[in-house]
């Protein structure tokens, strides 16, 4: 904490500073304009901000900047640490050197596995670290209450109870929106109990419109980091929401937010975000850098693409300290020698300089470790073959309903019967997708056939499974599902391919089944190798995706959960029986 007296020494010229940075091109992003300047820090803070003349700078170190340009650090207002499968000082250090100084977290992808414990791991493990990590309330533990069976369940009580955390700043998205447009008891409680304390309260929406979309913002949810096209963009800005336009490569919306701004100018309430982004994009292809590397690539003034991970952010965030280089601040700044590729050379968190061209100076450590009982939530026996077969009764044929399109369709398909077993593994296009509870609260699972995985061979599995990260396995016959199932379920969890009765590439994830105490650079490599393997079991189009999302019952239209097949839509379990007639 900087000194009163002596910061304003040194902003009067009579002490010298602490880290002088001289002769940057400044890129204000409160007037949007850029030119040369001189910063001088004092701790943590930012003294001044003066011409690169002035001669009553000096300092106790100096860093000529000289031809590069001065950012303040980037500021990521939605992600989810969990999504990196990276124990939050392994994040650190993987985001740092790219300019990343501030992130808010919605650690929900823990609290559905743990609880309000696995809440205060990410807090505390966050602590102490050179990226100031802050933390929203999970509000949908689990997603919809009802329809899944996750390892917790927040009410309004717990809830309260981590926002009166002192490191806690509002609620993470309420993706129950259903659930608030018609008032269901438990959800509405949730938002209450944000509106009562006057904080954040943060969204995640999906096709919402006209009516439905004024109810869901009356409630006082604001903030919604869905796909949208320009006209999306605009629409949702002009009913004062902030549009979190996701970077990612995956679900990159940037291209549709820079046509908004060549339309209409600078949005107030545009900002960037990740979201979700796994280790092996991360180390590829950037963090919230990928974003403002982009929209400068498609046209946006590099001003304003600062802008939208700075200055919009940290007023998102409720934070006047950050966002901005400006007398008072805190001093997080980016030294950037490449703009237009958006390079950082220094990284400057809170006065200290932490990263230099892509590399941490000193290796970020936690306060906290996980504990023996987060590497022990995969609480499931061993499975066998038939426990992913499918039986019928001794008529030839049965018609049987076919999960199409990752989840937005239904159909029936007639298949044959022989020996009491239905020979779905005729049909090259269809693979079994089984849903386990693996939390230990009840033996729930659940069955149902689908097409278009391209799945040829073999089986995937994860206990990476939006939002209650139940077991999930993918496969094309049973002994290739009970392998992956059993390779989980002895190893903690992660994400496993198996085929021809071995693995074929497994990315360990035992902490919660979601996280690894390994670098991020590790775990790219793993991940990587499951993508090929995936590939080569016939899965091309994103297996992450495939495993992750197929029993989110939020995201319409139909998902399998471990308590039955959901109708997205109509918020009901339609059947909780494998669908054979």
């Amino acid at each position: 904490m900087v000194e009163y007296e002596r910061l304003l020494r040194v902003a009067r010229g009579d002490d010298p500073a602490d880290l002088v940075i001289r002769s940057g091109t400044l890129l204000n992003v409160v007037t949007r304009d850029s030119y040369p300047a001189t910063v001088g820090i004092c701790d943590d803070t930012i003294a001044y901000v003066t011409d690169p003349d002035d001669a009553l700078v000096t300092g106790r170190r100096t860093i000529d900047a000289d031809g590069m340009y001065l950012a303040p650090g980037l500021i990521d207002s939605h992600m989810h640490i969990e999504s990196t499968h990276a124990t939050p000082e392994h994040f650190a250090a993987a985001v740092v050197p790219r300019g990343i100084t501030t992130v808010a977290q919605d650690p929900h992808e823990m609290a559905n596995v743990l609880g309000i414990d696995g809440v205060r791991y990410m807090i505390e493990a966050s602590q102490g670290l050179p990226l100031r990590v802050l933390t929203f309330v999970p509000t949908c533990v689990p997603s919809v209450p009802g329809l899944e069976t996750s390892g917790a369940e927040f009410t309004a009580k717990e809830v309260g109870e981590l926002l009166d955390h002192a490191d806690t700043i509002g609620l993470a998205e309420v993706m129950d929106y259903w659930g608030v447009i018609r008032q269901s008891p438990r959800i509405t409680e949730i938002v209450k109990a944000g509106r009562k304390r006057g904080v954040i309260l943060t969204g995640h929406i999906r096709g919402l419109g006209g009516r439905e979309l004024n109810t869901y913002l009356a409630a006082g949810i604001d903030s919604d980091h869905e796909f949208l096209s320009p006209e999306g963009i605009t629409a949702r800005a002009r009913l004062g929401m902030t549009v979190e336009i996701c970077c990612t490569l995956h679900r990159d919306n940037i291209a549709a937010a820079v046509e908004s701004w060549k339309t209409h100018g600078h949005l107030e309430g545009v900002v960037f975000v990740t979201d979700d982004i796994p280790p092996h994009e991360l180390v590829r292809e950037g963090h919230l850098d990928r974003g403002v590397r982009r929209a400068i690539c498609l046209g946006m003034s590099p001003v304003d693409a600062v802008r939208a991970a700075t200055w919009a952010p940290a007023r998102r965030l409720r934070r006047p300290d950050l966002g901005c280089i400006a007398p008072g601040r805190r001093a997080d700044l980016l030294v950037v020698d490449d703009i237009k590729a958006f390079h950082v050379h220094l990284t400057i968190a809170s006065g200290e300089i932490v990263a230099e061209d892509g590399k941490m100076l000193v290796p970020p450590a936690p306060k906290v470790a996980p504990t023996a009982s987060m590497r022990s939530s995969v609480r499931l026996g061993p499975t066998d073959a038939h426990d992913f077969s499918m039986c019928s009764s001794s008529a030839p044929e049965v018609a049987t309903t076919v999960l199409t399109q990752r989840g937005r369709g239904l159909e029936t398909q007639n298949l044959r019967v022989e020996d009491g077993r239905v020979l779905w593994q005729d049909h090259a296009d269809l693979a079994m997708a089984t849903v386990w509870h693996r939390h230990g609260h009840n033996a729930n699972r659940f069955a149902i056939l689908i097409s278009g995985s391209g799945l040829q061979r073999g089986a995937l599995a994860t206990t990476y499974a939006h939002d209650s990260h139940n077991l999930v396995v993918i496969g094309r016959d049973p002994d290739s599902m009970a392998l992956a199932a059993n390779t989980l379920i002895a190893s903690g969890g992660g994400y496993v391919a198996v085929s021809d009765g071995q693995v074929d590439a497994m990315a360990s994830l035992p902490v919660a089944g979601l996280l690894s105490s390994r670098p991020v650079t590790a775990l790219a490599s793993e991940f990587q190798q499951f993508i090929e393997a995936a590939s080569n079991l016939g899965v091309d189009e994103d297996p992450l995706g495939l495993l992750t999302s197929l029993p989110l019952p939020v995201v319409p239209k139909y998902r399998p959960t471990d308590m039955g097949l959901v109708d997205v839509d109509k918020q009901r379990i339609i059947t909780n029986q494998v669908s054979i007639d």
